[in-house]
């Protein structure tokens, strides 16, 4: 039997095992299970909705860098989701207002604040949708004040992008049901 393995009938029964009669079988089973993804409850993919431009922030705060890493994380995201318009285009315009940033003690150390926390407001408006979005997150005090300063720049980028998908996500969700 093992000789037999390396002959040409041996080769030959191997190869029938994919002949046209079991292709086609195969292909029917395949189908019907790429059909599966629709008829089981599996939405299909759907197509990006209309793109987005993303005005200047405006920033009521007295962080000037703030508008900007705003501005910048909402572009980030439309374009990480395809919807990002170009500035010159007639797409509907993302008004972004932060309307204000606390930075607040949450722990105590031994020499002062180990620990802090940012918050910020932010009021979305696309055409008629209107939002107020809270997000905030945590950081830590540095080592000296320039280590502070460098985990409160790097809080501030996280707060951003997390503040953009919130709103961005609500946006959507709120687009989808209004149709």
């Amino acid at each position: 039997m093992k000789k037999q393995n390396h002959t040409t009938e041996a080769r030959r029964a191997r190869r029938t095992i994919f002949c046209n009669k079991n292709l086609r079988a195969l292909h029917a089973s395949v189908v019907s299970f790429g059909l599966c993804g629709v008829a089981c409850g599996y939405a299909p993919v759907r197509k990006p909705g209309q793109a987005i431009r993303v005005a200047a922030v405006k920033n009521d705060t007295a962080q000037a860098e703030a508008g900007g890493i705003f501005a910048a994380a909402m572009r980030t995201e439309l374009a990480g989701r395809r919807r990002l318009g170009g500035d010159s285009s007639s797409a509907p315009e993302l008004a972004v207002e932060l309307l204000g940033m606390r930075s607040t003690p949450t722990a105590s150390g031994g020499e002062g604040a180990a620990a802090f926390r940012l918050d910020a407001d932010i009021k979305v408006q696309v055409g008629d949708y209107e939002d107020h979005v809270i997000a905030s997150e945590d950081y830590l005090a540095g080592v000296d004040v320039l280590g502070t300063e460098a985990n409160r720049r790097a809080a501030l980028r996280r707060l951003a992008t997390a503040a953009a998908k919130e709103a961005i996500e609500r946006y959507e969700v709120a687009e989808r049901l209004s149709q």
